[in-house]
């Protein structure tokens, strides 16, 4: 059985990149923000979510299996 600390050391990261997400959704959302810096927003969300995404299944697949 894994430790808990090995889901920790996935989970920290990961929950931090979510939460880079979730600012780089909310700038890109912002009717303020230039249309092209809008867009680099949204390329950069969805590398971020990509990443995140890996993460929080690695950490979901440790706790399971």
């Amino acid at each position: 059985m894994n430790s808990w600390s090995t889901c920790l050391a996935y989970a920290g990261p990961a929950l931090l990149i979510t939460v880079i997400g979730l600012f780089l959704r909310r700038a890109s959302r912002d009717p303020r923000t230039p249309r092209g810096d809008a867009v680099l927003f949204d390329l950069g969300l969805g590398f971020v979510a990509v990443i995140a995404s890996v993460l929080w299944l690695q950490v979901f697949v440790l706790v399971v299996f």
